[in-house]
């Protein structure tokens, strides 16, 4: 017996060794040698590191910063997004922003907010004083700010404070229809201007979405205009104890985030998180509580800015990165959690990848800023194991979907060899 247990421990030593070697040949290669690259690869069952390259060492993870938004907003809200507190007080109805992106969102159409705040009291007496935060973030990059992937953040997004503008000849409509008499039609123009809610749109095109600058005046208004009631905006806070008016369901909300990297529901899930704490809406703030209270046995603790990966200032390790996506695969049914999660060869941002096997094996999320790839999730191997990995290119000057080509490769040899 002892010899045949012998003989069984020298199998599994060479089999992990053969294992291990085929990583090894695969991140040594001459493909990576160019770059910075971080890997670990962690079994969630027996807790076992099986595999570490500079996994303790720092990435800018882009869009892989969403795993850590979806934990905090996963631990922090309920079932369904809070869309504001409120109080009807006589005929007038209080109301006061949390930060829900889904207002007037154009996937989404759950049109209970709207519905409430059209046929609850004469007037809207919205209590604008509870967000103090910039709307861009540090490290953002200065141009994004006429880009439609990252409109500002405010306490009361509406439409994901971006005008859609259509134009059928010399007509331009928008909506909000607020800024229609702010927007012309141009020769090549630039879509808005830098300082004030000014728009235009190309005589070449028909369509146009633009980023818009949140301020009281465009709230007032445009609410007004939508609900058919007059709109009052004050500073003083709202008394204790408002109610909170719920609107979508959150896991519709995560799972288009996750699936299309949708960064301006990420950065507003933060300051939905936030305003389940006491005091004003802040992104930083529900940062802090996290690292502190959520994620304080992390052996790497980061250096987290924002809700979407845009920032540069975000420093993340592949480490830290398994040992959140384990404790969403400890806390959360697995059925939930894959279905939130872009799922390779099927949805979202990897649906053309991972497509060489009938079941799917990859449920990740992808990241991407220039020279800069990454992709952390969960792997399904052919022996029916469920691995957490983290996989993060910084500084590649190859062409991004080279890298991808070669992530798969290496996450495939996992596949069929764990």
């Amino acid at each position: 017996m002892k010899y045949l247990l012998t003989i069984l421990s020298i199998f599994s030593s060479v089999h992990l060794f053969a294992q291990t070697e085929l990583i090894e040949k695969h991140l040594n290669s001459d493909f990576y040698s160019t770059q910075f690259t971080g890997f670990y690869l962690y079994d969630p069952i027996t807790k076992e590191e099986i595999y570490n390259y500079n996994g303790n060492k720092f990435f800018i993870p882009a869009s892989n910063t969403k795993i850590f938004t979806l934990y905090t907003a996963m631990k922090m809200l309920n079932d369904s997004i809070p869309a504001f507190k409120y109080q009807l007080i006589d005929d007038e109805l209080h109301i006061e922003g949390t930060g829900d992106p889904t207002f007037l969102h154009p996937k989404y159409k759950n049109t209970r907010a709207v519905d409430f705040l059209k046929n609850n009291g004469s007037k809207i007496v919205f209590h604008w004083n509870n967000f103090d935060e910039e709307s861009f973030l540090p490290g953002w990059t200065w141009d994004d700010f006429r880009k439609d992937y990252a409109p500002e953040r405010s306490q009361f997004p509406i439409h994901e404070n971006l005008v859609s503008i259509s134009k059928n000849g010399s007509s331009v409509k928008t909506f909000p229809t607020y800024f229609e008499e702010l927007t012309e039609i141009r020769e090549m123009p630039e879509p808005r201007n830098f300082y004030d809610n000014k728009f235009y749109i190309s005589n070449k095109k028909r369509t146009e979405k633009v980023p818009f600058i949140v301020n009281e005046t465009v709230i007032e208004k445009s609410l007004s205009q939508i609900l058919g009631k007059p709109v009052d905006m004050i500073k003083t806070p709202m008394v204790n104890n408002p109610k909170v008016f719920y609107s979508q369901k959150s896991d519709d909300v995560y799972r288009e985030m996750m699936e299309n990297s949708d960064n301006f529901l990420a950065e507003h899930l933060l300051i939905l998180a936030s305003s389940t704490l006491p005091g004003k809406l802040s992104a930083s703030e529900i940062i802090r509580y996290s690292k502190r209270y959520l994620l304080n046995d992390l052996k790497q603790q980061p250096e987290w800015f924002d809700g979407s990966g845009l920032s540069r200032y975000n420093l993340f390790t592949p480490q830290s990165f398994a040992q959140v996506l384990g404790k969403m695969y400890n806390e959360f049914p697995e059925q939930r959690l894959f279905s939130i999660f872009p799922i390779g060869g099927k949805t979202g941002t990897i649906k053309n990848r991972y497509k060489d096997s009938a079941q799917p094996y990859i449920y990740a999320k992808t990241g991407t800023l220039n020279n800069n790839v990454t992709l952390s999730g969960y792997l399904k191997t052919k022996s029916g194991r469920t691995l957490i990995f983290s996989l993060m290119n910084n500084n590649s000057i190859k062409d991004l979907s080279w890298i991808r080509n070669e992530n798969e490769k290496l996450l495939r040899i996992i596949r069929d060899n764990y």
